[in-house]
């Protein structure tokens, strides 16, 4: 129910951009919900496996890490615990291909989580801006990171990813620009979308894969 929100009632997400220069691309893909992942921890391990890395590699690395030190329910892998990840030496990650940074990152961040420094429990009931003020703190993680969580591991409705270049190409597709907007652009033509920016970038997302 969390993960597919299902208690969220899309049609007054439908509604609203209906009267929006989105409108084609959300009569097209009408239903399409924000899908969640399984936890914020799952979130942010994915986020700092992402960084920096094309799709391919970062999907391999990911399954890596997953089929390694996560467990398999029922024929599904599920992520590791942040204690099992709290318990490893860099070079576990090391000897997977990961950078030292990145292995740096994903069990120093897991340990905070282990060792109680950080609560995972208590975003839920926190604003946005505090919540990146909270996380942007964490080597590791900067803004692209705390959006993502923010969007696909709390389910928050009104994220609008500026430096993602999908959404640049999907916004420059779907205008037919001749270049990828600034972020200045982006911010005028989004303005229309509040309070609803989440499912603007994932629509928008649907619409170029």
């Amino acid at each position: 129910k969390r993960i597919f929100q299902w208690e969220n009632d899309l049609r007054h997400v439908l509604d609203h951009f209906s009267k929006t220069s989105l409108s084609a691309i959300f009569e097209e893909h009408a239903g399409t919900p924000l899908v969640l992942d399984y936890s914020v921890y799952n979130c942010i391990m994915k986020c700092i496996v992402h960084q920096q890395l094309n799709l391919s590699f970062a999907y391999t690395l990911t399954e890596r890490f997953v089929h390694t030190f996560g467990e398999q329910k029922d024929g599904v892998w599920c992520y590791p615990k942040p204690e099992t990840i709290a318990a490893l030496d860099y070079q576990d990650l090391r000897d997977l291909q990961f950078s030292m940074r990145k292995a740096e990152y994903a069990i120093d961040t897991s340990r905070m989580i282990a060792e109680g420094i950080l609560d995972l429990s208590e975003l839920a009931q926190l604003t946005d801006e505090e919540i990146m003020k909270k996380l942007i703190k964490i080597r590791g993680i900067g803004p692209w990171t705390v959006q993502n969580v923010l969007m696909f591991g709390l389910g928050r409705p009104n994220l609008f990813p500026l430096a993602d270049i999908g959404l640049q190409n999907a916004i420059k597709r779907h205008f037919a620009l001749d270049d990828k907007p600034t972020k200045d652009v982006m911010l005028a033509m989004s303005k229309e979308w509040e309070p609803y920016l989440s499912y603007a970038s994932l629509y928008l997302w649907r619409s170029i894969e």
